[in-house]
């Protein structure tokens, strides 16, 4: 290795001068932070399709700063929402003095100017994703800032192993030029195969509208659906009580869906808590044949031990990363679903909880825990699931996105009965219980896992698989 290469003087001098230069810039916003300006003007340069008044909207905002400090502030936060609304490329802020410009401005004014790209117009993507017991190929087009404020048209084309095909259209639009409200219109059309964990296929046609917003408690989902929902595709095989559902039903609802998300990562977290609350009430103002109430909790939490030690290279003394320690998860999940009408068809298997599989009780197939009529899985309308695991890194693997990892699971899901005590003692004797132990690698779209489990415990009817179970998703117990 040959000798480093010293800076000569008039690097050094370079250096010198912008080392000053920054110390000035810093001294300067320092002292003046608190001077009081008036926001003379905001403009925004380089727009094409963007309406003024929604920017207006978007950048009011500033026009209320009193002080200098509220002005950067204010300003830096409005670039940050402008990026949020994914129609610019990049955005850059400029502080001008306003009388360079205007000679009648007053000494304490100045004016805001934002440089921005915006961002093409249509967008193409084609692709693949995976989700909870399940995965697809999909394709969409997508028409960003439609009519100049950022509303945004999506056509939406999948194809996979559980929603068979699937067609959605959407378009929305932020509320008060916020990127962390928007309400949308949508229209679907859903072929759901069931085929796995029942004889049959469900057709689903329907249209909503749905507003997302986000909180300082979490994030919050109100919509209204109407959906026209068919069963009229079963297996020659199917089981009497799957053939009591053919036929079609109109479900009027209205849904809530509250999530707080403070997990440091969503596919192998260290730290944090994730709840998740969801709501639906069918029957609304008395369309439809669906009448029920729907309601199902989520929540996990992790603790981290230890850890935190530099990991270095024996050899090359290089920096490998952090030792990521060891791990304590427990994840509660519960729902409840009330029939609000006599009619046995105010509910359909579809809209039932399903438990069991590599996702949630591991140990048990899928849709393997709960009612069943022969081989098919009829759903229950109560049901809990906790689960706990210890997760731990591999000797020398520790900057690797692998780890081992033991748990136990267990959980029940029973049908509803007219007594409401008895229906709670089912809920609460004989659960399904299983422990095991296992690799889990973090992938960058999915979570994946192999086990070893064995099943301790079983109702009557549980469809168990005692020994080596993969798991592809997000969410587990």
């Amino acid at each position: 290795m040959g000798d480093a290469q010293l800076p000569t003087e008039e690097e050094q001098r370079y250096r010198q001068h912008q080392q000053e230069a920054s110390r000035r810039l810093f001294a300067l916003l320092e002292s003046s932070a608190g001077s009081k300006v008036h926001v003379n003007a905001v403009t925004i340069l380089g727009t094409k399709t963007t309406r003024p008044s929604f920017l207006q909207s978007a950048t009011s905002k500033i026009l209320k700063s009193k002080h200098m400090a509220d002005v950067i502030n204010s300003s830096q936060d409005v670039a940050e929402n402008l990026m949020r609304l994914d129609i610019f490329d990049h955005v850059n802020i400029l502080l001008d003095n306003a009388t360079d410009s205007d000679p009648l401005a007053a000494a304490d004014s100045i004016n805001v100017v934002y440089q921005v790209k915006e961002k093409s117009r249509v967008f193409i993507k084609t692709g693949t994703e995976i989700g909870n017991n399940e995965g697809n190929m999909n394709g969409s087009i997508t028409l960003r800032n439609v009519f100049g404020g950022a509303e945004l048209l999506e056509t939406v084309a999948s194809f996979g192993t559980r929603n068979s095909s699937s067609f959605q259209f959407t378009l929305g639009k932020p509320v008060n030029a916020s990127p962390d409200s928007r309400i949308d219109f949508n229209a679907h059309r859903v072929l759901c195969n069931n085929t796995l964990t029942s004889s049959y296929e469900e057709l689903a046609r329907g249209a909503g509208l749905r507003y997302k917003t986000v909180s300082r408690f979490g994030y919050h989902e109100l919509s209204y659906d109407m959906t026209w929902r068919s069963i009229d595709r079963v297996s020659p095989s199917a089981s009497l009580s799957i053939r009591k559902e053919v036929g079609h039903s109109l479900k009027s609802s209205i849904n809530h869906v509250f999530v707080r998300e403070r997990r440091d990562d969503i596919l192998l977290p260290s730290n944090g808590h994730y709840i998740r609350i969801a709501q639906e009430l069918s029957g609304l103002l008395g369309l439809g044949n669906s009448h029920f109430f729907k309601t199902e909790f989520e929540s996990q939490f992790c603790h981290q031990l230890g850890g935190g030690q530099l990991l270095k290279d024996k050899e090359t003394n290089e920096l490998l990363g952090v030792h990521p320690g060891f791990v304590l998860s427990t994840t509660l999940r519960a729902g409840w679903l009330a029939n609000l009408s006599d009619d046995k068809k105010s509910s359909s298997v579809s809209d039932r909880f399903l438990l069991g599989g590599p996702l949630s009780i591991r140990g048990f197939r899928n849709a393997g825990v709960g009612p069943r009529d022969y081989k098919d899985a009829l759903g229950g309308n109560m049901y809990w699931a906790a689960g706990i695991s210890a997760i731990a890194p591999l000797p020398k693997l520790e900057n690797k996105p692998l780890r081992a990892h033991a748990f136990i699971n267990a959980g029940t899901n029973v049908p509803s009965n007219s007594n409401i005590q008895s229906t709670v003692q089912d809920l609460m004797k004989s659960p399904s219980i299983s422990a095991g132990f296992g690799l889990i690698y973090r992938h960058s779209i999915a979570r994946i896992e192999l086990n070893y489990c064995l099943p301790l415990t079983a109702a009557k009817g549980d469809q168990i698989k005692r020994g080596l179970q993969l798991g592809i998703g997000l969410n587990f117990l």
